[in-house]
C-alpha cells in the first residue's frame, strides 16, 4: 500500500506542477507588463553619451576553441557526477532481487541512469533539442559498447573465456535503458520544458513538501481512530480530514521555507539555475526509483533500505555535481569576460526566446548578460529569487523608478561567474518613464551588443532610439544585428545613416546554423 501511496502522490506532484507552473509563469507576465506600462512621476534624464571603450585584450586565447574543450570537460564531469550517485541505486536493485553484484550488473543499472547527465549537459551548454537527442543516442551507444567490454574483462576472473554472445549485452543495455528511463524521462519532460525551466524547479519543490499533508494526514488520522478518545474527536469534527487539516498548515510553512531557503542560497551563489534543475531531475529519479523498489519489495526492513540508500544518492549528485564542474574549469585559461547588452523588437515571444536560446545562454559561459525585462522572455529568464519576490506579492520593488533605484542597480550588477562556471542575466524591470535612461546606461557598459530587428518597422520607435544611442556611444563593430524578411531594411539604413555600419547577421527562425554565424560575429565583436 505504500509503495501505491508514494507512486500516487508523486503523479499528483507532476500533474499539479504541470498544471501550475504555466499559471505562475503566466500570472508573472502579466505582472512584468503591468509594471512596463506604469509611470513614475518623474521621467530619468538620458545621460550624455562618454567616451568609447577600447576592447579587453583577448590574451591569445581562442573563444571557440576554448568554448570546445571547456563543453567537453563538463560533459564528462556531469556525466560521473551522474553515474557515481548512481552506484547506490544500483547495488541497491541487485541486492534486494538477490542478484549478482558484479561489476557488470553494478554498471548496468548505473550506466542506464548516468545517461541523465545529457540533458543536463544540453542545459548547461545551451544545446539545441534535436542535438542534444542525437547526443543522448550516441552516449548511451557508448555506454552500451563500454558495458560489453566490461563483460569480457569480467568473464576471465571466474575461470570462462570471453565470447563474441557478449556482443548480445549491448542490445541488452538498450531494452533496460527502455524499461527504466521512460518514467523519468516523462517527469524531466514535464520539469524541463523550455516554457516552464524557470519555474517548473521551483514549483516542484513546494509541492513536493506541501504535497506530503494528505499522505501523511490520512496516516495520522488512521493513528486517531486507532483510539477512543482519537476516534471520537475525529468523528465530532472534521471526520477523514482531520489529519489533513492538522497537517496543512505546518507542511504549507515547511515548503515556503524551503522555497525562501533556494532562493537564499541562490542568491548567494551557492548554485545555479541549471545546478538547480539538475538536482530536480536527479531527485525524480531517485524518487521514481524509490517508488519501484518500494513497490516491489514491502516490509519495514527494506523500507528503511530503500529510503537511506536513496537518501544517500539524492544528497550525493549536488556536492558531486558542483566539484566535477569547478574541476572542469582548472587548468584552463578563459578569455576575459565580456557583457553582451541583448536588444530586440518586443512582441513575438516565441522569436525572442528561440534567440535566447541559441545565442544569449551560449554567451553566459563568455561574461553576464544584461537586459530590459519583458513579457516575451521572462520563461527563459527568471529565477528563485524572482520567483520568491513574486509569490510574495512584492515584484513592484524590482522595478527601476527612481535615478537612486537606477544608480544602486547599476553598481550592484551581477558580474562574478556561478559555481558551475556561467554568468548570469541582469534583467532591469523599467517603466515606461525608465527604460530610456537605463537602456543607454546598460549601452555603456556593455562590451558586445545583440540587437534583434526582426519585426523592425516604422511603428518600433523603441528600436529607432536604441539604434541612435548605439551609434553615438559604441564602435559600428561592436554591435551585430539581427534581421529577416521581416526587417524594414529602408528604415533601417535611413536609421543608421552611412558613417556607423554594424554587423548584420541573418538569422531565420528556428535556424541554428544562422545562429552559430550570428554568436561567431558577438565574439568578434566583443574583441
Amino acid at each position: 500500500m505504500l509503495g501505491g501511496e508514494l507512486t500516487f502522490h508523486l503523479l499528483n506532484v507532476l500533474l499539479l506542477t504541470l498544471g501550475i507552473a504555466p499559471l505562475v509563469l503566466w500570472r508573472y507576465r502579466r505582472a512584468v507588463l503591468a509594471g512596463m506600462q506604469g509611470r513614475a512621476e518623474v521621467v530619468l534624464p538620458v545621460a550624455a553619451p562618454g567616451a568609447t571603450r577600447p576592447p579587453a585584450p583577448l590574451a591569445g586565447i581562442e573563444p571557440l576553441r576554448w568554448e570546445a574543450r571547456l563543453r567537453r570537460r563538463v560533459f564528462m564531469a556531469v556525466l560521473f557526477a551522474t553515474f557515481l550517485s548512481a552506484l547506490p541505486l544500483s547495488g541497491l536493485v541487485f541486492y534486494l532481487g538477490g542478484e549478482p553484484t558484479t561489476p557488470v550488473h553494478l554498471y548496468l543499472k548505473a550506466g542506464v541512469m548516468a545517461s541523465a547527465a545529457v540533458p543536463m549537459f544540453a542545459v548547461l551548454a545551451a544545446i539545441p533539442f534535436w542535438r542534444a537527442l542525437a547526443l543522448w543516442l550516441a552516449t548511451l551507444a557508448a555506454l552500451a559498447a563500454t558495458g560489453v567490454a566490461l563483460s569480457m574483462l569480467q568473464r576471465p576472473f571466474y575461470g570462462k573465456a570471453p565470447s563474441l554472445d557478449q556482443t548480445m549485452n549491448f542490445v541488452l543495455f538498450f531494452q533496460f535503458a527502455a524499461v527504466t528511463l521512460w518514467l523519468p524521462a516523462l517527469l524531466g519532460l514535464a520539469t524541463g520544458a523550455r516554457r516552464v525551466r524557470g519555474v517548473a524547479p521551483i514549483t516542484f519543490a513546494g509541492l513536493l513538501v506541501f504535497g506530503l499533508a494528505p499522505l501523511l494526514g490520512l496516516r495520522l488520522t488512521q493513528w486517531l481512530t486507532g483510539t477512543q478518545t482519537g476516534a471520537t474527536w475525529v468523528l465530532s469534527g472534521a471526520g477523514l480530514y482531520t489529519g489533513f487539516l492538522l497537517i496543512a498548515l505546518p507542511m504549507g510553512l515547511l515548503a515556503w521555507w524551503r522555497l525562501k531557503a533556494l532562493a537564499r542560497r541562490y542568491e548567494v551563489k551557492r548554485f545555479s539555475d541549471a545546478q538547480l534543475l539538475a538536482g530536480t531531475w536527479w531527485l525524480l529519479i531517485v524518487a521514481s526509483e524509490a517508488v519501484e523498489r518500494i513497490s516491489v519489495h514491502p516490509g519495514i526492513g527494506p523500507l528503511l533500505l530503500i529510503l537511506a540508500v536513496a537518501a544517500l544518492s539524492a544528497t550525493m549528485f549536488p556536492p558531486l555535481l558542483a566539484t566535477g564542474l569547478q574541476r572542469a574549469h582548472r587548468g584552463l585559461e578563459r578569455p576575459a569576460p565580456r557583457t553582451l547588452l541583448l536588444l530586440r523588437v518586443f512582441g513575438d515571444t516565441a522569436r525572442t526566446e528561440a534567440l535566447f536560446d541559441r545565442i544569449a545562454s551560449r554567451w553566459r559561459w563568455f561574461g553576464p548578460l544584461t537586459m530590459i525585462a519583458a513579457p516575451d522572455v521572462v520563461a527563459r529568464t527568471v529565477d528563485p529569487g524572482d520567483f520568491l519576490q513574486f509569490a510574495s506579492g512584492d515584484i513592484g520593488a524590482s522595478f527601476v523608478n527612481t535615478q537612486e533605484e537606477l544608480n544602486r542597480r547599476l553598481a550592484t550588477l551581477d558580474l562574478a561567474p556561478d559555481p558551475d562556471g556561467r554568468f548570469r542575466v541582469n534583467e532591469f524591470c523599467c517603466r515606461d518613464s525608465s527604460w530610456q535612461a537605463t537602456v543607454v546606461q546598460l549601452i555603456e557598459r556593455a562590451d558586445a551588443v545583440l540587437m534583434d530587428l526582426r519585426g523592425f518597422n516604422a511603428q518600433r520607435m523603441g528600436c529607432e532610439f536604441e539604434l541612435r544611442e548605439l551609434a553615438a556611444r559604441l564602435r559600428g563593430e561592436q554591435v551585430v544585428l539581427v534581421v529577416d524578411g521581416s526587417t524594414d531594411r529602408a528604415l533601417l539604413d535611413a536609421t543608421l545613416g552611412s558613417m556607423w555600419r554594424p554587423t548584420a547577421v541573418e538569422v531565420p527562425h528556428e535556424r541554428t546554423r544562422q545562429a552559430d554565424a550570428a554568436f561567431e560575429a558577438l565574439l568578434r565583436a566583443a574583441g
